[in-house]
């Protein structure tokens, strides 16, 4: 799922989310899954990020 995101896309999800951390990552990756796979969509984005962030208790 990651090797199809946008590099700007990742690196917005690292600085507000997973801070380098690989538990963050994975935490944010299994949150990422569920919202492309309730949505359909192809590949994530800025809108499943912020979606994800929020099951984590992140901000935008």
């Amino acid at each position: 799922m990651w090797a199809d995101a946008d590099p700007d896309d990742i690196t917005f999800a690292d600085q507000h989310a997973a801070h380098g951390n690989f538990r963050d990552w994975a935490r944010l990756t299994a949150h990422v899954r569920l919202a492309l796979s309730r949505t359909g969509r192809p590949r994530v984005d800025r809108e499943v990020l912020r979606w994800a962030f929020g099951r984590l208790g992140g901000s935008t």
